[in-house]
Protein backbone atom coordinates (compact mmCIF):
# COMPACT_ATOMS: atom_id res chain seq x y z
CA UNK A 1 0.00 0.00 0.00
CA UNK A 2 1.34 3.41 -0.96
CA UNK A 3 0.95 6.22 1.53
CA UNK A 4 0.79 9.93 0.61
CA UNK A 5 1.39 12.53 3.31
CA UNK A 6 0.63 16.18 3.75
CA UNK A 7 2.47 18.01 6.55
CA UNK A 8 0.76 21.20 7.75
CA UNK A 9 -2.41 20.42 9.65
CA UNK A 10 -1.92 16.71 9.07
CA UNK A 11 1.23 15.81 11.04
CA UNK A 12 2.04 19.15 12.62
CA UNK A 13 -0.45 21.67 13.93
CA UNK A 14 -1.03 24.65 11.67
CA UNK A 15 -1.55 26.95 14.64
CA UNK A 16 1.58 26.18 16.64
CA UNK A 17 0.97 29.14 18.93
CA UNK A 18 -2.15 27.32 20.06
CA UNK A 19 -0.62 23.92 20.79
CA UNK A 20 3.04 24.70 21.33
CA UNK A 21 5.98 23.93 19.13
CA UNK A 22 5.36 20.22 18.61
CA UNK A 23 4.00 17.78 16.13
CA UNK A 24 0.67 16.08 16.50
CA UNK A 25 0.16 13.62 19.33
CA UNK A 26 1.40 10.23 18.18
CA UNK A 27 3.53 11.61 15.35
CA UNK A 28 6.56 9.42 16.10
CA UNK A 29 4.49 6.23 16.27
CA UNK A 30 2.68 7.20 13.07
CA UNK A 31 6.02 7.61 11.25
CA UNK A 32 7.32 4.30 12.62
CA UNK A 33 4.12 2.51 11.55
CA UNK A 34 4.71 3.69 7.96
CA UNK A 35 7.99 1.77 7.66
CA UNK A 36 6.55 -1.23 5.75
CA UNK A 37 4.90 1.03 3.18
CA UNK A 38 6.14 3.05 0.23
CA UNK A 39 5.55 6.60 1.42
CA UNK A 40 5.39 9.85 -0.56
CA UNK A 41 5.26 13.54 0.25
CA UNK A 42 2.10 15.16 -1.10
CA UNK A 43 2.67 18.61 0.31
CA UNK A 44 3.30 22.10 -0.99
CA UNK A 45 6.70 21.85 0.69
CA UNK A 46 7.91 19.41 -1.98
CA UNK A 47 5.50 19.82 -4.89
CA UNK A 48 8.45 20.49 -7.21
CA UNK A 49 9.96 17.07 -6.46
CA UNK A 50 12.58 18.41 -4.05
CA UNK A 51 12.11 16.76 -0.63
CA UNK A 52 14.55 18.94 1.33
CA UNK A 53 12.06 21.47 2.74
CA UNK A 54 9.62 18.74 3.80
CA UNK A 55 12.45 16.79 5.41
CA UNK A 56 13.77 19.85 7.21
CA UNK A 57 10.36 20.74 8.62
CA UNK A 58 9.58 17.23 9.84
CA UNK A 59 12.98 16.68 11.40
CA UNK A 60 12.23 19.62 13.71
CA UNK A 61 9.38 17.59 15.21
CA UNK A 62 11.00 14.17 15.49
CA UNK A 63 13.97 12.77 17.39
CA UNK A 64 17.18 12.13 15.40
CA UNK A 65 16.67 8.37 15.44
CA UNK A 66 13.58 8.86 13.23
CA UNK A 67 15.30 11.14 10.70
CA UNK A 68 16.13 8.17 8.41
CA UNK A 69 12.38 7.46 8.28
CA UNK A 70 11.82 11.00 7.04
CA UNK A 71 14.68 10.74 4.52
CA UNK A 72 13.11 7.67 2.88
CA UNK A 73 9.84 9.47 2.04
CA UNK A 74 9.71 10.03 -1.71
CA UNK A 75 8.75 13.44 -3.12
CA UNK A 76 6.03 13.88 -5.72
CA UNK A 77 5.53 16.56 -8.34
CA UNK A 78 2.28 18.37 -9.02
CA UNK A 79 1.10 21.80 -10.12
CA UNK A 80 -2.46 22.67 -9.06
CA UNK A 81 -4.15 19.61 -7.58
CA UNK A 82 -2.30 17.30 -5.24
CA UNK A 83 -4.00 14.37 -6.96
CA UNK A 84 -1.68 15.04 -9.92
CA UNK A 85 1.11 13.59 -7.77
CA UNK A 86 -0.72 10.32 -7.00
CA UNK A 87 -0.08 7.09 -8.91
CA UNK A 88 -3.68 6.05 -9.62
CA UNK A 89 -2.58 2.63 -10.95
CA UNK A 90 -1.74 1.51 -7.39
CA UNK A 91 -3.56 1.11 -4.08
CA UNK A 92 -2.98 4.00 -1.70
CA UNK A 93 -4.10 6.07 1.25
CA UNK A 94 -3.67 9.84 1.20
CA UNK A 95 -3.64 11.71 4.52
CA UNK A 96 -4.42 15.43 4.24
CA UNK A 97 -6.24 18.14 6.15
CA UNK A 98 -7.44 20.24 3.22
CA UNK A 99 -8.77 18.34 0.23
CA UNK A 100 -10.21 20.46 -2.56
CA UNK A 101 -13.63 19.60 -4.05
CA UNK A 102 -11.93 18.84 -7.39
CA UNK A 103 -9.62 16.39 -5.61
CA UNK A 104 -12.56 14.70 -3.83
CA UNK A 105 -14.24 14.33 -7.20
CA UNK A 106 -11.39 12.24 -8.55
CA UNK A 107 -12.05 9.59 -5.92
CA UNK A 108 -15.43 8.87 -7.50
CA UNK A 109 -13.54 7.12 -10.32
CA UNK A 110 -10.99 5.45 -8.00
CA UNK A 111 -11.10 1.95 -6.62
CA UNK A 112 -12.10 0.93 -3.11
CA UNK A 113 -8.39 0.55 -2.31
CA UNK A 114 -7.66 4.18 -3.18
CA UNK A 115 -8.56 6.22 -0.13
CA UNK A 116 -8.26 9.74 1.15
CA UNK A 117 -8.46 10.33 4.88
CA UNK A 118 -9.13 13.87 5.99
CA UNK A 119 -7.19 14.79 9.11
CA UNK A 120 -8.47 17.51 11.43
CA UNK A 121 -6.04 18.00 14.31
CA UNK A 122 -7.91 21.06 15.54
CA UNK A 123 -11.07 19.01 16.10
CA UNK A 124 -9.27 15.82 17.16
CA UNK A 125 -5.73 16.36 18.48
CA UNK A 126 -5.34 12.57 18.92
CA UNK A 127 -6.30 11.70 15.35
CA UNK A 128 -2.81 10.47 14.37
CA UNK A 129 -2.85 8.08 17.33
CA UNK A 130 -6.23 6.76 16.18
CA UNK A 131 -5.15 6.50 12.54
CA UNK A 132 -2.02 4.59 13.50
CA UNK A 133 -3.95 2.08 15.60
CA UNK A 134 -7.07 1.77 13.45
CA UNK A 135 -5.71 2.14 9.91
CA UNK A 136 -1.93 1.92 9.43
CA UNK A 137 -1.30 -1.07 11.69
CA UNK A 138 -4.06 -3.03 9.89
CA UNK A 139 -2.76 -2.61 6.35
Amino acid sequence: MDIYLDIDGTMIHEDLAHVGDKGAAGLADFIIALRPHTTYWLTTHSMDGNPERARSIMKNYLPPELHPDIDRIIPTTWNILKTEGIDWSRDFIWFDNDILPEEWGQFEQGSENQLVIEVNLAANPNQLIELTQEVILHL
